[in-house]
């Protein structure tokens, strides 16, 4: 691995989103898996009348959770890539089988239901769920999805992505913001969280990253090489757009880190202020290593965006890339 630089270790702890978002279920038993096709009628059956908390995501082996600034869904497909798979085995078929329900006309739920899927196994699997998409107001309502991948013959599963196409309706009160852009990088990740940033200060960061380019900055280019990989042209960063930009920008967490999932417990706002036209907003955040927890206190930026609000760079991060 790479040594990481304090401009790193600064940058790692900043926050990146698109119209399409690629979620990471919890799943029960960890990757790689090995799951069958459920049995709704082998003991315990399935119950199509207990609407107690919690009891489908009993059910189900993975359960993808989204991020409460998601406002519409256009569209959800999951993604599962196997290994190790039986190449012996007759017409061997991927599958799905989503836990949900079914509500009348008020909205009251009726009775539990699921939604299966099925297609030829591959090694990436993935199931479009289109003609089911009366679920999706479900979905919007509970913020999860949860449902088990699984297979017709033996294979192993690997990985599982949830990809929703959608929409985030953002708040225009500063900490609510605040509030869902640290669910969005708690469920989604850094690396697709750019929209929650203000434009200006995306065309910021690039354009400083282009001049230190141009200059031969060494901050700027251990950045570039480890965000943009090695050897990356400025040429074609000018180009990027500037939402992909930020969100392949933020990547430099998980390569860092390991990770682009911020591993909170819980997060709250403990102090809002005021000072030269922006919001200086500071957050308690406990966050999960294992089984220890640190609290820790982190100062979010914002710089007004018409009525909304939207994240800012903060000093430090501009100085040391302009150094």
């Amino acid at each position: 691995m790479k040594n990481i630089t304090p401009l790193v270790m600064l940058l790692i702890s900043a926050s990146a989103a698109s119209e399409t978002y690629i979620v990471s279920p919890n799943t029960k038993h960890g990757l790689p898996t090995l799951t069958e096709e459920p049995n709704l009628y082998q003991a315990p059956s399935f119950d199509f009348f207990d609407f107690s908390e919690g009891y489908l995501a009993q059910r189900a082996e993975a359960s993808a959770l989204l991020p409460i600034a998601l406002n519409s869904i256009d569209r959800v497909c999951i993604s599962t890539t196997f290994s190790e798979i039986d190449r012996e085995a007759r017409y061997p078929q991927s599958g799905v089988l989503v836990y949900t329900y079914a509500t009348n006309a008020q909205g009251k739920k009726t009775h539990n239901t699921t939604i299966v899927d099925r297609i030829p196994l591959a090694e990436v699997s993935q199931h479009c769920l289109d003609e089911s998409s009366w679920v999706y107001d479900n979905w919007l309502a509970d913020k999860r999805i949860d449902f088990t991948p699984y297979s017709s013959a033996f294979a192993l599963i690997e990985n599982v992505d949830v990809v929703v196409e959608g929409d985030l309706s953002l708040s225009q009160d500063p900490v609510e913001f605040v509030e869902q852009y640290f669910d969005f990088i708690t469920k989604v990740g850094f690396n697709q969280s750019a929209s929650f940033y203000h434009m200006d200060a995306i065309r910021e960061l690039k354009s400083i990253i282009m001049e230190g380019l141009q200059n031969g900055n060494q901050n700027v280019l251990d950045i570039v090489n480890i965000a943009f990989g090695t050897g990356a042209a400025r040429e074609d960063i000018a180009v990027m757009d500037d939402k992909v930009f930020m969100n392949t920008f933020l990547n430099i967490r998980k390569i860092a880190q390991g990770s682009n999932i911020a591993r909170l417990s819980s997060f709250s706002v403990i102090n809002e202020f005021d000072y030269q036209g922006q919001k200086y907003i500071t957050v308690e955040k406990k966050e999960q290593f294992g089984d220890r927890v640190t609290t820790q206190y982190e100062t979010i930026i914002l710089k007004s965006d018409g009525d909304y609000w939207r994240l800012n760079l903060s000093g430090n991060i501009k100085a040391l890339l302009a150094m």
